[in-house]
């Protein structure tokens, strides 16, 4: 997952979560409503324990 997991977002109006970045380009707004307002989710990687 390692870069993937680094550009999920959530979206500050309709909630639901996506990645800022897909294969192709770089997304800076929500992917259902268009609105710019996001929260970053901060993932702690677990380690190999």
């Amino acid at each position: 997952m390692g870069k993937l997991s680094r550009n999920l977002r959530i979206c500050g109006n309709c909630g639901i979560a996506y990645s800022s970045v897909s294969f192709t380009k770089y997304i800076d707004q929500c992917p259902i409503c268009r609105s710019r307002r996001y929260e970053r989710i901060s993932v702690k990687d677990q380690g190999d324990s």
